[in-house]
């Protein structure tokens, strides 16, 4: 599935290469749903942790659920302590499920990260901790203890859009506010470390967020990938290292931003699915029962835009696929060319550098050619015009 565009509504050092923190799971999540997707793994299959990784499972200082080496969890627990509760044992328990042991999982997120255009991250765990926190049998080999996973902000929104735009039920987990862990005897109640989400200590007012994934280590600071909702537009943010002080800071530069990104944009539908487009209604056709044939856009498009901006502000580039005028015969829904509709002076774009969105016209009748008797009254029509 290709993705949606992701619009820039605001950025500061977004190519800056930082710390991620447990906003690495995300990634780690995606390829997780890309095994469930592929019939690779199912929610109800049951994993058990090596010595290595209970171990780091039983350290109170990290955010983890406790692992047992003879407990069996199902991949749905895992995901959902991974996401929720930021469990690093039990992403790193997941990365084996997936490929079977931590350095292969560590290959498998950095060739997704290529498949997607990210060439200048850092990757050497599953989970975003400094890597003298793992055992030094999970670690990448020829990795220091110093080592740790760095990316930029606009790189965690890439991840971010890829994991909404393929997996949007990502989502229904990420708004719990609370769920239970339990396996045998043990039992560890998780509540959400998006401090956002609704009736939660930092959520704001008119904002209804339902994730994302934050993350903290000491020198990645308080981060948080936040994601909402609002007039029709599901906006991502990304804050690294969050100013101020407090342990809410990553929140309330959130919602200082998303609500900025609100009031000063607003979304546009500039094509309606099946609907023709002002001043591109109908394409010549020659030779045809019919001298021209209508058109119509193939999806509703819309466009996001500095709230100031009017229709007017709005700039069409038409480019034809075929020809100006098309050869009869004409088939239903060929494509006639694509519409490129950008704002102007918005120099921020989009996640993958764009500064437009692009939407095909079709053709939405057949057009027949014309009898043998109507071609040639039509040959000595232009025959005639030609001679004056």
């Amino acid at each position: 599935m290709k993705p949606r565009l992701v619009k820039c509504y605001t950025q500061k050092n977004a190519d800056k290469t930082l710390p991620l923190a447990s906003m690495t799971k995300m990634l780690g999540i995606y390829l997780v749903r890309e095994a469930i997707k592929s019939g690779k793994l199912k929610w109800t299959d049951t994993v058990t942790p090596t010595a290595s990784i209970a171990k780091l499972s039983q350290n109170s200082d990290l955010s983890n659920v406790p692992l047992q080496t003879d407990g069996k969890y199902t991949i749905k627990q895992l995901y959902e302590a991974s996401l929720i509760y930021s469990a690093n044992a039990a992403m790193m328990l997941l990365g084996n499920a997936v490929s079977g042991n931590q350095t292969k999982f560590v290959d498998a997120m950095r060739a997704q990260l290529k498949t997607w255009g990210i060439k200048d991250a850092t990757i050497i765990n599953a989970t975003g901790l400094d890597n003298n926190q793992i055992d030094a049998a999970d670690r990448y080999p020829n990795s220091k203890t110093t080592d740790q996973n760095q990316m930029s902000a606009k790189d965690v929104a890439v991840i971010a859009q890829h994991l909404l735009n393929d997996y949007p039920d990502v989502l229904d987990t990420t708004k719990a506010k609370e769920m239970t862990f339990t396996e045998g005897s043990d039992t560890t109640k998780m509540s959400n470390y998006d401090l956002m989400l609704p009736g939660l200590s930092a959520a704001v007012s008119g904002l209804n967020v339902d994730g994302l994934k934050t993350g903290t280590t000491d020198r990645a600071g308080d981060c948080f990938t936040g994601t909402v909702e609002k007039n029709g537009m599901r906006i991502i943010t990304v804050v690294m290292h969050a100013n101020g002080s407090g342990n809410d800071k990553r929140f309330v530069q959130t919602g200082k931003l998303m609500n900025w990104v609100f009031a000063n944009w607003k979304a546009m539908q500039v094509t309606t699915k099946g609907k023709a487009v002002k001043g591109h209604e109908r394409l010549t056709v020659v030779h045809g029962t019919k001298a021209s044939v209508p058109l119509a856009a193939t999806k509703s498009l819309t466009v996001y835009v500095p709230s100031s901006t009017t229709a007017n502000d709005l700039e069409y580039q038409y480019t034809a696929r075929l020809k100006d005028k098309l050869e009869a015969p004409v088939q239903k829904a060929a494509t006639a060319g694509t519409l490129t509709v950008s704002a102007k002076g918005d120099t921020l774009g989009y996640l993958n550098g764009q500064t437009s969105e692009t939407v095909s016209l079709t053709t939405t009748k057949g057009v027949k050619r014309a009898n043998f008797f109507v071609l040639i009254f039509h040959g000595i029509g232009e025959w005639f015009s030609n001679l004056f």
